[in-house]
C-alpha cells in the first residue's frame, strides 16, 4: 500500500502570501487613521478621532518592500535570536550543555519524562505569565527538544511545553508587563491590579494544559506510532550520548553552565531593576558566550567561528520573524489598520457588558493574524475599546482582561506569529499537525477566558 504523502506548509511562502493578500486588501478597504499622541513616551490613539485619508494602494514594489522593513521592525527579536543561537553553539562546542543534559537524564532515569516534562513547563509558563518573555525563549528550544527525544518522546512534545507554556503563561499573565503592564497603565489602572483573577485562571491554563500535554506523551511513549509526528525524521536533534559515558563535567564546563545561569539571573535583575531593553539581554548573552569560550580554553578564532555556525543555525527562524513582521508593516502603510480596528469598535459599541467582553476577546484573537504584537495592539486597541467598555458598563479592569485574553490565546495558532513558526521548526514540527494537537487546548482556554469573564462582570472584577 502506497504510503500518503504528508502535506507541510512552507511558512515563508505562508508569510509572504499573506503580505500579498494585505497588500490586494487595500484596493478593498478604506484608508483610515486615528489621531495620535505621545503620553509618557508612548504613542497612543486618540479616541473618536478616526478619518478617512487619501488611499495609498500597495503596489508591487511595496509588496516586497514589506519584506526588508519587516527585518528592520523585528531588529531586535532577530539580534537576540542569532546572538543566543551563536552562543549556544559555543556551549555545543564546548560540550557543556549536551554532558549536563546526559548526566540528568542518567540520574533520573528515562522513566523521568513526567517529572521532566512539569519541570520544564512550570519554568516556561513562570517565565511566560510573570516576565511576559517569549522570543527571548527561542533559541533554547532545541535543548528542550533534544531531552525529550532522548526520553523517547517526540519533538512535538518538546515544541508545545515551550509554546503553551511561555505563551498561555503569558495570556494569563499575572503580572506580564508587555500586555497587562502596559494596558493597564494606558486605563489609568493600578499596577498589576485585578492580580487574583489573573492568577487563579494562570493555575486553570497550567494544570489543564499540562495534564493534556502528558496525557499525548504517556500515549506515544508507549507506542510510539500513535506520534503526529511519526513520519518527521528528527535524528539530526538528537545528541549521541554515548559519546559522553564515562565523562564528568569539567571545571571550564560547570563555570560555564554556572555563566549562563548568571546571564538569566542578571537579564531578569536588568528587566525588572533597571528597565533593560530586549538588546540589553542580548548583549548579554553574548557576554556569556565570550566568557563560556574562554572558560573553556578556545581561541578568539573558535570563539567567533562557533557564533557565527550558531547563528546560521538560527537564521531560517529569524528570516521567519521579518518576514512575519512585513505583514503589519503593508498595514500600516495602506493605512488599511486603523479602518478595521474602527469597524470592530463599532460592531461592539450596541451590546451588552458580558457579550462586548466575549466580544472584544474574538475581535483582538482576529487582529492577531495581523498584528501579533501584544503591546502594539495594546497602544492601538486600549484607548478604543476603555472608552467603549466605559459607556456599555464594562469596568475598565474588565475590558483590559478580556484585551489580554484576545490578545494571548490565538497567538498559540495564528500562522502569521513569526515567533510560533520558528519554534514549531526548531522542533521540525509541521504546522498542520501541530494545529491538530492544539485544536482542543484552545477550546480549553477559550471556555476558561469566557467564564473568567463571566464571574468578573457578576463581581463587578475590580479595582476600576
Amino acid at each position: 500500500m502506497k504510503k500518503k504523502k504528508s502535506f507541510n506548509i512552507n511558512p515563508y511562502i505562508l508569510l509572504f502570501s499573506v503580505i500579498f493578500v494585505c497588500g490586494l486588501l487595500s484596493y478593498v478597504i478604506p484608508a483610515g487613521s486615528f489621531e495620535r499622541q505621545v503620553v509618557e513616551g508612548k504613542t497612543m490613539v486618540v479616541p473618536n478621532s478616526y478619518k478617512v485619508v487619501d488611499p495609498h494602494h500597495a503596489s508591487i514594489i511595496d509588496i516586497f518592500r514589506a519584506v526588508p522593513y519587516g527585518f528592520i521592525g523585528s531588529a531586535p527579536v532577530i539580534a537576540i535570536i542569532l546572538i543566543i543561537g551563536g552562543t549556544l553553539k559555543i556551549y555545543d562546542k564546548t560540550e557543556a550543555i549536551p554532558l549536563a543534559i546526559y548526566k540528568l537524564i542518567s540520574k533520573l532515569g528515562t522513566n523521568s519524562s513526567n517529572l521532566l516534562i512539569i519541570a520544564f513547563y512550570l519554568i516556561f509558563a513562570m517565565l511566560g505569565g510573570f516576565l511576559g518573555w517569549i522570543e527571548t525563549m527561542l533559541p533554547f528550544t532545541p535543548l528542550v527538544v533534544a531531552i525529550m527525544l532522548a526520553l523517547g518522546l517526540d519533538s512535538l512534545v518538546a515544541v508545545s511545553i515551550v509554546i503553551v507554556g511561555l505563551m498561555a503563561g503569558f495570556c494569563a499573565g499575572p503580572t506580564n508587563v508587555l500586555t497587562v503592564g502596559i494596558a493597564q497603565q494606558i486605563s489609568e489602572l493600578p499596577l498589576f491590579s485585578g492580580f487574583s483573577l489573573r492568577f487563579v485562571v494562570w493555575i486553570i491554563f497550567l494544570v489543564g494544559s499540562l495534564a493534556y500535554i502528558l496525557a499525548y506523551a504517556n500515549k506515544i511513549k508507549k507506542d510510539p506510532s500513535k506520534s503526529l509526528v511519526a513520519d518527521v525524521d528528527t535524528s539530526d536533534l538528537k545528541y549521541d550520548f554515548s559519546t559522553y559515558e564515562g565523562k564528568n563535567l569539567n571545571a571550564g564546563q560547570s563555570l560555564s553552565l554556572l555563566a549562563l545561569l548568571g546571564a538569566f539571573l542578571l537579564s531578569l535583575y536588568g528587566m525588572f531593576k533597571l528597565k533593560w531593553s530586549i538588546n540589553d539581554m542580548t548583549a548579554v548573552f553574548l557576554l556569556c558566550g565570550v566568557i563560556a569560550g574562554l572558560l573553556n580554553k578556545m581561541s578568539g578564532d573558535e570563539i567567533v567561528n562557533s557564533l557565527i555556525e550558531g547563528a546560521k543555525s538560527a537564521m531560517g527562524g529569524a528570516l521567519i520573524v521579518g518576514i512575519a513582521r512585513g505583514v503589519q508593516w503593508i498595514l500600516e502603510t495602506t493605512s488599511i489598520v486603523d479602518t478595521i480596528i474602527n469597524s470592530m469598535a463599532n460592531v461592539l459599541s450596541n451590546t451588552s457588558a458580558l457579550t462586548a467582553g466575549i466580544g472584544i476577546i474574538i475581535a483582538v484573537s482576529l487582529l492577531n493574524g495581523l498584528v501579533p504584537s501584544g503591546s502594539g495592539k495594546a497602544m492601538a486597541l486600549i484607548p478604543l475599546i476603555i472608552p467603549l467598555g466605559d459607556l456599555i458598563g464594562l469596568n475598565r479592569q474588565i475590558t483590559t482582561l478580556c484585551y489580554q485574553f484576545g490578545d494571548g490565546i490565538t497567538n498559540m495558532i495564528w500562522f502569521t506569529y513569526g515567533s510560533l513558526l520558528m519554534f514549531l521548526s526548531y522542533g521540525k514540527v509541521p504546522y498542520n499537525k501541530y494545529l491538530r494537537f492544539m485544536a482542543p487546548l484552545i477550546i480549553f482556554f477559550f471556555i476558561v477566558a469566557i467564564g473568567a469573564v463571566y464571574v468578573a462582570v457578576k463581581i463587578n472584577y475590580g479595582p476600576f
